[in-house]
């Protein structure tokens, strides 16, 4: 009921008695309005009024004239009939109204104070009424709407004064009719014509009216029906004390509601106009919030909480932010909706891109992103994450064209491409990538990423878009700021598998450097946790959702994805201990999970995922499991490959402590006992278990209490399920299952569930057998089975890894594998297959370990025999005979009929004739006594028909000739050696006699190799190529040799040993590097004695930066080993005394030294200069084993050494060399040292030791006479040109070090390098450097000795004047390093921090269970030991397994017993007590091997590859690396005999130009000697008078050091 009308003016008596209106052409003439108290009646007025209604609809094409029609209309307003009770008699009035309107058009009969009448009844009851369709009038409603828009009479509102409120009301009523909301209880939907006629009605009135703001914001708030957000927030104007429902979130609209389409079309209509208003409200909002902003941004009082454009505003303060934040999300959905609307206020958000607030630029930026993007105020739908364990997985080959949301809210729609249609307002945008705000930036990353996502709006981009996008996002992954990095990260996880692939991958993947895809591989390497952990997801997940493309071959997805896996293994080498754990999370969770193929469906399977599921594909789950485990270790390069099996033996190392913690646990039975002195033993033991367990964790405290209360708790059918999950004999379901349920137990158990199942997961991860399952060896073995599959190789190389770490999971597979090997046997006419060589491997280990497991039918020992004769493999005769040997009830008549056989054919030239020899050696090692019949044909063969015969004579002297194709008479020679050798391993050591004649000569062979590079015939024409890997192969067999047979270390004595170490400075590279390997290798084991550490230090001058590199850091993983020992001794026993290992390796070093051959003679030009070079020697070993802890040790043993003499000669000129490395060793650490942190703090770094250094007796011995030893002690034996030079020597190395472990710069031009040299990275001097230095000395007219070498204090501040080179230091090459690309965001901590940071990060693999030792018999040698760890014994974990099995400590027994050289400073053995020392040896023995990884880069044409499954399997595994490369450094080697003349030549008039002179007298300097900073800051230095040297005598050359072949001065 309408309110009450004003009151007309009252009819006189004349006009009611008129009755007609006389309007002409209409026949009624009966009157609607009457007198007061005589009413008309209802029915009676209602066929009236419907009558007048019936007919003026007849006269709608007829115009009447106003004057005509006037009394009738001003009845018809009459407020008795607009303000009637009965809603049908003012329903039909209204009807006659907008029909007199029509009729007399454009000329309204009324004044405007009764149109305003009419349309307040028309407003206030007709359109509402309008809502409900099953209102009885409903159809005079309708005709009256419909009247309103044909005859546009709703433009007359305009004429109504103060219509604003009118306005208001109708826009209102307009859009609740349309919108639900009115008055309908019958629930019918609104005829869409309605729906229409009002849009067009209110059409009209934009385009006619002036509209209020209130209107305008009517209109705009219709676009945010479809915010789902704007039902939970509450209203600004107060504040709503009801809480919100969140479960109403998930509510959200299908459809676009009517009202939004209503107002859509409104603005689409009357864009000009509503522009215009729409400006408007927006530039009134801009300026309501300015104040607010500037008192938020501390201009008029200081904030309080920061401000996100993501909050409601229901905690702000002021309320004009809150309405920012809604007008800009409203902008968001107008440019959805009507684009055109924006023109006005586009320009305005570019200003705001630019504004002074930060909370303005990031709207902006927000705002535009989702403009750019066509993302409404619906968001984006919530997009699955990428499931790696989903099947059957994507591909790329049927792309799902789905779009990202099929509901049109959420689907992103751009109207126009904003890229082009507001060019300057995106260049603005896209400026704002590099603003100074970090909020500003994280939210470009993710508008930016919005943008790739929805490819703009589903418009596309063209390439130079994309890829200025992908640019800039690849930027943000390398901002400074970790939010940055994270933010961008995050944002491109909602990316689905296709869009990774086209959109991602579209700058080259991961195979391109630079590319989107390779930045997130460096986050790997981030030195924020959360930053490296989402990249680590990441890439893990894109990885495992493309595995199967990448199984199929697809060479898109393998360009753009393939390197994923080893991205993500490789960051084992980082430097945090955090990484670790994430890496075996994403391996089990991410690249092979651990539910995958899932075995019930939980996966949404889309129709093109259906149709790729053929028939061909495998439906086994642990076939399709295997095969996405061959996919990555196919994929894998040669640095990852070893974690990645490094791990799964961790899995096998680690049960074995494991077992023994649940042991303890079920003893300890939760702390519940009556002996309560057994319960403290108990409990003592298992605190030992949990701290090494804990150790092996990021957390050590968390985790050591999580373990503490999982042993409390004392849940029995928790051990069993962690035993089910470990066992060897489990298949892949039981194993799965036990970690699910486990997992459930641990989470339903109550509070501190989560820490405990955190760090049982870890430790799951670590112990479980997941890739080497049971259940996966019949599909390996298939695979391997399969040559012209691609994934044969992986699976042999798996299949490998299996027998020799895990055999016990064969047994149940080893009958399958023996019947193949049957089928397989070859015979005379016909040859074994491809695989045979690595099932025979796999049997011959697991046949050592299980001898009783494997069948000993006829039909099997007649196969293996039939390998051995007829083979032509010598790997497979090997492994034959091993099975033989091992497996056999009549092992001495088999080894006797195979050695008769073997010697008998090889006579005969068969054609497998190195079979035979490889099946001779073989049974030498294992049955010697039987191998003794054919003694003297063997040794015939070995000696006249191979050693001492050159099929193929040469003269070439090349000392650098090196090739990885071995021929057939190398081979011979080599298992001609090896045979010799493993007579040697088999001796009988007990009887020493006896053992002596069998060694003697067989050490004599090996070092004539050695001493003759190599060469043996008498005739000495062995090919140049040959006789490199001959010497090779003697120098490795020797070590063999001291590995297996301790007392063969006494064979090896000084000079010998320092011959074998020789060899590292002289060609190949192949040479070195496998003789590094080796040594590694063996000495992490704890097998060789530690005086073949000192070998590693004539590497300082190693052109080669990689293997310089990495030994440099396996140094440094040995040297914390080793202190880790001392300290745990000195914390659990302080009468034991654990000797300083790598410290007394340094008087080794220097004796070593004593007897180079490059060491410079006196009296020569160069004398300074080159003995300069031997400091960077010593500077080598102080960055590899020097801490503050240990310095004052060190420079005591160089002290020590001045006390004594060399015992190798005693020829005078020997003996001052050594008291002159000595002084330059003193002088050296003392430089040192004013450059280690404790330094600057003011500590002495340098006191006095207290305790007792004792020399290598077999190297130094006591100094005759009392008198003369304080001679020389008070004699200053090194130069003083050579003291002015160490300073600026060492300062310069260890700078260059530190800038290397910190930030790395890419190599620039010459021209760049020049200008930016403080910037460069290396980690010694150059030559030129070198050289400068050396001139600085040379140019000294005499050279003077002083009585104490200058020491300088470090400065405050680096010197600008010292400049470093990004080129390698070369002592005998001039080859440059290879510079390594790293963004600025490694450089964000502190460079001192990582001053004795290892190169290598200690990644700490599980422990495993000491083995029992056993009885060493020549039947059971470490041979087959050795030949089962012949891939990852180079491997990042592998290498810890003698730590695990062995010692804690090196091995004592070589040096105490058997060598008296060590008799002094060899290391004693410590007993193992208990399972715990095992997992805190193997905590650090594997953080050391942990750099052998990088070797394996170049282990495919490595010497080792040429032979790794003979006897020195384990030794011949190298790193891989092109042929280019070694002849690229072969070649410098071989002109490095005029070294020092041309290099000095060139250098002579440089020095004086870039080092400025010293004003020091002292110094010299006006005599032309080159000061430069450091005689610039020894002025206050007083420098004694020379003191006269003695007369010297001719150096004599030891014989075996100073061959013609050796690179030598010319």
């Amino acid at each position: 009921m309408p309110g009450r009308l004003r009151q007309a003016p009252r009819a006189t008596e004349a006009e009611a008695e008129e009755g007609p209106y006389n309007v002409p052409g209409l026949e009624f003439n009966e009157p609607l309005t009457w007198r007061a108290g005589k009413a008309i009646p209802v029915a009676e007025l209602f066929s009236r009024l419907q009558a007048l209604s019936n007919e003026l609809r007849s006269k709608e094409e007829e115009v009447i004239d106003v004057k005509d029609i006037a009394k009738l209309a001003q009845d018809l307003v009459n407020p008795n009939l607009l303000g009637h009770k009965d809603k049908g008699i003012r329903a039909w009035t209204v009807c006659c109204v907008v029909d007199v309107l029509m009729v007399c058009a454009p000329n309204a009969p009324y004044r405007p104070q009764q149109l305003k009448d009419i349309f307040t009844v028309i407003v206030g009851t007709i359109l509402p009424a309008l809502g409900d369709p099953s209102n009885a009038y409903n159809a005079q409603h309708t005709y009256i709407l419909q009247q309103l828009v044909e005859a546009q009479s709703i433009v007359l509102i305009s004429d109504v004064p103060d219509s604003e409120q009118l306005l208001s009301t109708l826009f209102t009523v307009c859009f609740d009719i349309v919108s639900g909301s009115g008055k309908n209880t019958s629930g019918t939907e609104l005829a869409k014509l309605v729906e229409f006629q009002i849009q067009q009605l209110l059409t009209y009135v934009v385009e006619e009216a002036t509209l209020p703001q209130d209107v305008t914001d009517i209109i705009i708030s219709q676009f945010v029906r479809v915010d789902p957000r704007s039902t939970q927030e509450p209203s600004h104007k107060k504040k709503s004390s009801e809480p919100k429902d969140k479960t109403q979130s998930t509510l959200l609209l299908k459809d676009y509601p009517p009202a939004y389409n209503l107002a859509k079309g409104i603005c689409a209509a009357c864009s000009e106009k509503m522009s215009a208003s729409i400006s408007q409200y927006y530039s009134s909002i801009i300026t309501n919030a300015s104040v607010a902003l500037a008192d938020e941004d501390g201009k008029s009082k200081p904030s309080k909480r920061p401000l996100s454009p993501d909050s409601d505003g229901e905690n702000d303060d002021s309320e004009s932010l809150h309405d920012l934040r809604k007008a800009h999300r409203l902008v968001r959905e107008l440019w959805r909706a009507a684009p055109d609307m924006l023109t006005n206020v586009i320009p305005q958000l570019e200003i705001e891109l630019a504004a002074d607030s930060i909370f303005l630029r990031q709207l902006a930026v927000e705002t535009i992103g989702d403009m750019v993007a066509g993302i409404g105020l619906a968001g984006l739908p919530d997009l699955p994450a990428l499931d790696p364990a989903q099947h059957p997985l994507p591909t790329i080959e049927q792309r799902d064209e789905t779009p990202l949301s099929i509901n049109p809210l959420l689907k992103p729609a751009a109207p126009k491409p904003f890229m082009h249609v507001h060019s300057s307002t995106y260049q603005a945008f896209l400026g704002r990538r590099i603003d100074k705000a970090v909020a500003v930036r994280v939210a470009w990353s993710n508008a930016a990423s919005r943008i790739l996502l929805t490819k703009a709006g589903d418009i596309g981009m063209n390439a130079d878009e994309q890829k200025e996008l992908l640019s800039s996002l690849t930027r943000m992954l390398k901002d400074i700021d970790e939010k940055v990095r994270l933010a961008a990260l995050q944002s491109l996880r909602p990316f689905s598998y296709t869009s990774v692939v086209d959109v991602l991958g579209s700058d080259g993947g991961l195979s391109q450097n630079e590319s989107l895809l390779s930045t997130i591989a460096e986050r790997v390497l981030d030195k924020k946790l959360p930053v490296r952990e989402q990249a680590m997801l990441l890439l893990g997940s894109m990885w495992g959702v493309a595995s199967r493309d990448l199984a199929n071959g697809n060479d898109q997805v393998r360009s753009v994805l393939a390197q994923a896996p080893s991205k993500l293994l490789s960051a084992i080498y980082a430097k945090d201990p955090h990484t670790a754990p994430i890496v075996d999370r994403v391996l089990y969770e991410c690249l092979l999970p651990l539910s995958f193929p899932p075995t019930k469906g939980k996966n949404v399977v889309t129709e093109s995922q259906r149709a790729s599921d053929n028939s061909n594909e495998s439906t086994d789950p642990d076939a399709i499991r295997v095969q996405r485990t061959l996919t990555l270790v196919r994929d894998l390069d040669e640095r990852a490959k070893p974690v990645f099996f490094g791990m799964q033996k961790r899995q096998a190392d680690m049960s074995k402590a494991i077992t023994a913690f649940l042991k303890a646990c079920e003893e300890y039975n939760g702390g519940i006992s009556d002996d309560s002195e057994e319960t403290k033993r108990l409990e003592e033991q298992l605190t030992r278990f949990i701290d090494s367990l804990a150790r092996q964790q990021p957390d050590a405290v968390k985790a050591s209490n999580d373990l503490w209360k999982f042993a409390k708790a004392h849940d029995r059918r928790n051990y069993q399920l962690i035993r089910f999950a470990m066992g060897p004999e489990h298949d892949y379901r039981t194993m799965t299952k036990a970690i699910k349920e486990l997992s459930k137990r641990i989470r339903e158990s109550g509070a501190g569930s989560s820490s405990l199942l955190d760090t049982l997961t870890a430790i799951l991860y670590q112990c479980s057998l997941i890739v080497y399952n049971r259940s996966h060896i019949p599909a390996i073995m298939e695979y391997a089975r399969s040559p012209d599959m691609s994934y044969a190789d992986a699976a042999q190389e798996i299949l490998r890894e299996i027998s020799a770490k895990v055999p016990e999971v064969m047994k149940t597979h080893i009958q399958v594998l023996c019947q193949e090997l049957e089928e397989a046997a070859p015979s005379q006419k016909s040859s074994e297959g491809v695989s045979a060589v690595d099932a025979l491997k796999a049997c011959a280990v697991f046949s050592k370990r299980f001898p009783d497991n494997v069948p000993k039918s006829r039909k099997f020992e007649l196969a293996m025999m039939q390998f051995v004769q007829f083979s032509s493999s010598p790997k497979a005769a090997k492994h034959a005979t091993s099975i033989i040997l091992n497996t056999s009830d009549k092992k001495e008549l088999r080894a006797k009929e195979i050695v008769t056989k073997a010697v008998k054919r090889y006579g005969s030239d068969a054609a497998n004739r190195l079979a035979q020899l490889a099946a001779i050696a073989q049974v030498c090692l294992l049955s010697p006594q039987e191998a003794s019949v054919e003694e003297d044909s063997i040794l015939q063969i070995v000696f006249v028909n191979i050693l001492h015969k050159n099929k193929s004579p040469s003269s070439e002297q090349d000392q650098a000739a090196w090739s990885d194709d071995i021929d057939e008479e190398t081979a011979a020679k080599q298992l001609a050696l090896k045979i010799l050798v493993n007579r040697c391993r088999s001796g009988n050591r007990e009887s020493r006699e006896s053992f002596d004649m069998l060694a003697t000569p067989v050490i004599e062979v090996l070092m004539k190799l050695v001493h003759n590079n190599g060469e043996i015939t008498p005739t000495e024409d062995t090919p140049a190529t040959q006789r490199n890997h001959l010497r090779l192969d003697a120098a490795r067999f020797l070590l063999k040799l001291c590995r297996h047979q301790p007392i063969c270390e006494e064979f090896v004595t000084p000079q010998r040993f320092m011959s074998i170490a020789h060899i590292l400075i002289n060609p190949p590279y192949a040479v070195r590097r496998g003789l590094i390997h080796q040594l590694k290798k063996y000495l992490s084991q704890n097998k060789l004695n530690v005086r073949w550490m000192t070998v590693f230090f004539l590497l300082a001058f190693e052109p080669t930066t990689d293997l310089k590199q990495n030994t440099l850091a396996w140094l440094k993983s040995r040297s914390t080993h080793y202190a880790r020992l001392q300290k745990q001794a000195r914390s659990t026993d302080k009468k034991t005394q654990t000797p300083n290992v790598m410290e007394m390796i340094f008087a080794r070093l220097l004796s070593m030294l004593v007897h180079h051959p490059d060491y410079p003679t006196k009296d020569t030009p160069e004398f300074d200069g080159d003995l300069l070079d031997f400091a960077k020697y010593i500077v080598f070993y102080l960055q590899a084993c020097a801490t503050e802890e240990n310095l004052s040790l060190i420079f005591h043993i160089a002290q020590r050494v001045k006390q004594a003499q060399d015992a190798l000669s005693d020829d005078e000129d020997v003996q001052e060399r050594l008291y002159v490395l000595s002084d330059l060793a003193q002088a050296t650490i003392r430089n040192y040292a004013d450059l280690m942190p404790a330094h600057a703090k003011g500590i002495n770094l340098l006191q006095t030791w207290p305790g007792k250094a004792h020399l290598p007796s077999a190297l130094f011995k006591p100094i005759n006479g009392h008198a003369k030893a304080q001679e020389i002690a008070a004699k200053n034996y090194l130069p003083e040109d050579v003291a002015l030079g160490l300073e600026q020597l060492v300062r310069k190395m260890v700078r260059n070090a530190k800038h290397r472990e910190g930030a790395p710069k890419p190599k620039s031009s010459t021209a760049v390098e020049n200008k930016k040299r403080k910037s460069s990275m290396s980690i010694d001097l150059d030559d030129d450097e070198a050289d400068e230095t050396r001139k600085s000395v040379k140019k000294s007219k005499s050279r003077r000795t002083s009585t104490l070498p200058i020491r300088k204090t470090p400065q405050a501040k680096k010197r600008k004047s010292e400049m470093l080179s990004v080129e390698q230091p070369s002592r005998k090459s001039a080859r440059t390093s290879r510079g390594k690309s790293v963004n600025y965001v490694e450089s964000d901590e502190d460079e001192e921090e990582e001053d004795d940071a290892e190169n290598v990060v200690k990644y700490k693999p599980a422990p495993m269970m000491k083995k029992t030792p056993k009885k060493a018999t020549p039947e059971l040698d470490e041979d087959e030991q050795d030949h089962d760890r012949d891939v990852d014994e180079d491997e990042a974990f592998s290498e810890a397994a003698s730590d695990e099995v062995g010692s804690p400590t090196p091995r004592g027994k070589q040096g105490t017993t058997t060598h008296k050289e060590d008799t002094e400073a060899a290391v004693e053995e410590e007993d193992q007590e208990a399972a715990t020392d095992v997992v805190e040896t193997d905590e650090e023995s594997q953080d050391t091997e942990m750099t052998n990884g990088d070797e394996q880069a170049e282990k495919e044409n490595s010497p080792e590859k040429a032979d790794e499954d003979e006897d020195m399997d384990d030794d011949q595994n190298g790193e891989e690396e092109p042929e280019e490369t070694t002849e690229q450094e072969t070649t410098p080697l071989k002109e490095n005999a005029n070294r020092r003349t041309t290099r000095r030549k060139g250098l002579s008039t440089t020095t004086a130009k870039t080092v400025p002179k010293s004003k020091s007298k002292g110094a010299v300097a006006s005599k032309g000697r080159a000061g430069g900073p450091i005689a610039a800051s020894s002025k206050k230095a007083k420098v004694k008078p020379p003191v006269t040297q003695k007369k010297k005598a001719p150096t004599p050359e030891p014989a075996p050091t100073r061959r013609a072949t050796r690179r030598t001065k010319t």
